[in-house]
C-alpha cells in the first residue's frame, strides 16, 4: 500500500509538471496571438480573422488545465469562510465535497466526451481544424481533475479535497 501511494504521488508530480509546461506554452501562444491581433488591427488596419477564435480555444484549454492544477493544490473551492465560522462541520463537509466534486467531474467527463464526438463532424469558422480539438479540452480537463482528486484519496483515505496532500 505504501508503494502504491508513493507511485501515485510520483505520477501526480509528473502529470503536474506536464500540466504546468502545457499551461506555459498555451499562455505564451495566447499572448502572442492576442498581441498579433492588436498589432494587425490597430497598426496595420488589417486584422487577422482567425486570431480571436484561436485565442478563445487557447483560453479554454488554459482554463481546463489550470483547473486541474487547482484541484491538485486544493485551491479550487471557496469553503474557507464556512469552515472558519463552523470548524465542527469540517469532518462531515470534506468527504461530502469530495463526493459531489467527483460526481460533477464524472458528468463533465461524460458530457465532454459526447460533445467532442459530436464536434468531430464540425470545422472551425476561421481555422483549418475540426472542432473536436477545441471540445477535447472538456474531457481532458475533467479527466485530469478526477485524477488529482483520486490522488488525494489514495494519498490518505481519510483525506478529502479540502485538505490536499502535502509532500
Amino acid at each position: 500500500m505504501i508503494r502504491l501511494r508513493a507511485a501515485a504521488l510520483s505520477l501526480d508530480d509528473c502529470i503536474a509538471k506536464i500540466e504546468a509546461g502545457a499551461i506555459i506554452v498555451l499562455v505564451l501562444s495566447l499572448t502572442a496571438v492576442t498581441f498579433a491581433q492588436v498589432v494587425t488591427r490597430y497598426v496595420l488596419n488589417d486584422p487577422l480573422i482567425w486570431s480571436e477564435e484561436l485565442a478563445r480555444y487557447l483560453f479554454v484549454w488554459v482554463s481546463m488545465i489550470g483547473a486541474a492544477l487547482a484541484v491538485r493544490n486544493g485551491g479550487h473551492f471557496g469553503l474557507d469562510l464556512l469552515l472558519r465560522r463552523m470548524p465542527a462541520v469540517r469532518p462531515a463537509l470534506g468527504p461530502a465535497v469530495t463526493i459531489v466534486t467527483a460526481f460533477f467531474l464524472l458528468v463533465l467527463l461524460k458530457s465532454g466526451i459526447d460533445e467532442t464526438v459530436l464536434a468531430s463532424n464540425q470545422f472551425a469558422m476561421t481555422l483549418p481544424m475540426r472542432m473536436e480539438w477545441a471540445y477535447l479540452a472538456l474531457p481532458v480537463g475533467a479527466g485530469l481533475m478526477l485524477f488529482h482528486l483520486a490522488i488525494h484519496v489514495i494519498h490518505s483515505p481519510g483525506m478529502h479535497i479540502l485538505n490536499p496532500p502535502t509532500k
